[in-house]
């Protein structure tokens, strides 16, 4: 269940999985191993895990554990 104790962990554990599976495709992609099924499965999780990364960090800037971007 996701709470002000664990979701800083959750997008942090995010942040690692989307840096693993960038990295890995990327390193197909160097090694001309690109397998379209296995490169359409990992885009598609990384598109779940950017969405929820996002989401958790909204929450957790509304819970005032973020603080806001300012464009300055």
């Amino acid at each position: 269940m996701l709470n002000k104790k664990n979701i800083m962990g959750i997008i942090q554990d995010h942040k690692d999985s989307i840096e693993v599976i960038e990295s890995e495709l990327q390193r197909a992609h160097d090694l001309n191993l690109d397998i379209p099924e296995v490169t359409q499965a990992a885009r598609n999780e990384l598109s779940y895990l950017y969405d929820n990364k996002a989401r958790y960090e909204m929450q957790a800037k509304a819970w005032g554990l973020i603080e806001e971007e300012t464009n300055v």
